[in-house]
């Protein structure tokens, strides 16, 4: 593939950015990571020798370098600590303790914003608009307004330039991901796949027409329900950076007095928040992935409101029956049926000890087993599921992960509300209500149509692809290509060899070829100079000093030291 002017200039500005990111990882003691990855040389020898902050854990670390790198960084802060699959328990501990501290912007630029966008005055669009956000972040904030109608609305505007910021931080870590995953210590936290996964879930986000489809859908999934609210969407006052809701009134969970204050059976909440949500992971397949007692309102009719979808998880048909079917043979605890899941989904790698995944299993399962419900510590439960796949190298799907948290989440939420609230049978009856629908006869008369059409399909085009490949076989043009991961630091280390002993061979030739010309006294001699070039001086002390050889030395000279200097910021001498 060519390698574009438009896609240099864009490598260039990104080891520019590059490199007070490198000063920030070697000043918190990640020096060592940055010598390994190749990158070293871009970072200045007064950075590269300075490493304060050895006296903290290296989590910590890791915390105060991401804050100190920015939003986009401190957002993939958070992320990585929902992996508890990828990171040590330690990590996660203190990756959860970010926090955006980003203060709002101008409601005069948000005013503006809107109207730009909508192409109205504010007093056409509202009859209210809020002075002030009443909620802020590092993409957008939130205004409350009021339609000429009087129905109350929440107003979420773009933060300006908000976009090109992250697109190029998300470049960045795309460029640096590879890098890093060559390190053997880095390997497991699989970077390319958590950025691509990354760069999709923030781009999501920051376009509020998805985040408003988002809402719609799950409006339209739960419509039947009574128990829950979400707001509408007005897709006129809606565009990429300008989001408008219905605004429901309600008590956020996290106004305990307030809450108390309503007259609501707590157990009757406790167990339609659950179900609310279970709903979500084993029916319907789209869920909330950030619940948090901001996102969700008690109405004063004792419904459940749900707000912010900015962040959503996704289940397939497929993964919601195997959701269903791990949750069915953990109760039974029948490891041989866990262990096939796994497999299923392609979470198992080649490294992985299938009798010693049983072994560990086991091992979890009896210390939770016989644990009354209400007892339960959900929240160790889940940090120890993900610390066996971890350990053996299993790689659960992003949205698998999402979903632990999220129920996790949820249990804690109805545990909180009603104390005594018993989780696993609700669960189970969810989890057995699936398998059962997955069995039905129509269901599976249903399947057994779609696979005789793949089969069908393939069967029809299977002469075809055989002459592709036998004509390529017969004319020499079939072609297979292996890539070796592990050589690519080799390949790299031994092109930059191959590159300085290229240039020293150049300067070689340059004070061999220059010694000859002053040796041979080739014309034009430096004593020719004009007299304000100083020829009255080389006339008196060097009159038959050859021009060309001179400046061969000193040129040479220069390109010796840039070799010199280079080799010495690289640290290999």
């Amino acid at each position: 593939m060519p390698f574009s002017l438009r896609q240099l200039a864009r490598t260039r500005k990104q080891v520019r950015r590059l490199v007070p990111i490198l000063r920030v990882l070697v000043r918190h003691g990640f020096g060592h990571f940055v010598q390994r990855t190749g990158l070293a040389h871009l970072v200045p020898l007064r950075y590269s020798h300075h490493q304060p902050g050895d006296e903290l854990t290296a989590p910590r670390r890791v915390r105060i370098a991401l804050q100190e790198l920015g939003p986009t960084f401190i957002k993939f802060g958070q992320t990585l600590s929902t992996r508890g699959d990828l990171l040590p328990e330690r990590y996660l501990v203190e990756l959860r303790t970010l926090t955006e501290d980003v203060p709002p912007f101008d409601t005069a630029v948000a005013r503006k914003i809107v109207e730009d966008q909508l192409r109205r005055p504010i007093a056409e669009l509202f009859s209210e608009f809020g002075e002030a956000p009443v909620a802020s972040g590092s993409i957008g904030q939130v205004y409350y307004a009021r339609l000429h109608d009087g129905t109350p609305v929440a107003v979420k505007v773009k933060r300006p330039g908000v976009e090109k910021a992250l697109t190029a931080d998300l470049d960045l870590l795309e460029f640096a991901a590879p890098l890093a995953d060559r390190l053997d210590e880095l390997k497991p936290l699989r970077l390319p796949m958590v950025v691509d996964e990354f760069r999709r879930s923030v781009m999501r986000e920051v376009d509020f027409v998805t985040e408003a489809s988002y809402t719609s859908k799950m409006k339209e999934q739960l419509a039947g329900d009574e128990r829950v609210c979400v707001p509408a969407v007005y897709w006129d006052l809606t565009t990429s950076d300008v989001l408008t809701l219905e605004r429901i009134a309600g008590v956020s969970l996290t106004k305990k007095a307030e809450l108390a204050a309503l007259d609501i059976d707590r157990k009757r909440l406790a167990r339609d928040l659950f179900e609310v949500f279970l709903y979500q992971f084993f029916k319907a397949g789209l869920f909330h992935a950030d619940p948090h007692s901001g996102n969700i309102l008690v109405t004063p009719d004792g419904r459940i409101g749900l707000l912010d979808f900015g962040m959503v998880g996704r289940l397939s048909e497929d993964l919601r029956v195997h959701l269903a079917t791990s949750f069915i043979a953990l109760t039974k605890k029948d490891l041989d049926v866990i262990a096939d899941v796994y497999m299923e989904i392609g979470a198992v790698s080649p490294d992985t000890d299938i009798d010693h995944l049983k072994r560990d299993l086991q091992e979890v399962l009896d210390r939770y087993y016989g644990i009354p419900t209400r007892r339960l510590d959900v929240r160790h439960c889940l940090n120890d599921v993900l610390r066996l796949a971890r350990d053996h190298h299993i790689l659960l799907p992003r949205d698998f992960v999402l979903l632990g948290k999220s129920f996790v989440t949820m249990a804690m939420m109805a545990r909180e509300i009603d104390p005594d609230f018993a989780l696993s049978p609700v669960a189970k009856s969810y989890a057995l209500s699936l398998a059962a629908d997955k069995l039905s006869p129509g269901r599976v008369t249903q399947n057994i149509l779609r696979e005789a059409w793949f089969i069908g399909h393939g069967l029809r085009r299977l002469p075809k692809d055989l002459r592709t490949l036998s004509r390529k076989l017969l004319d020499g043009s079939l072609q297979v290509t292996l890539h070796l991961r592990e050589f690519d630091g080799m390949i790299r280390e031994l092109d930059r060899a191959t590159n300085r002993l290229a240039f020293s061979v150049v300067v070689t030739g340059i004070v061999v070829g220059s010694s000859i010309l002053l040796h041979a006294k080739i014309h034009p001699f430096m004593s020719s100079l004009p007299r304000w070039l100083g020829g009255a001086f080389f006339t008196a002390h060097m009159p038959e000093t050859s021009m060309l050889g001179l400046g061969g030395f000193l040129f040479a000279g220069v390109l010796g030291m840039l070799l010199a200097v280079a080799i010495w910021r690289s640290g290999k001498l």
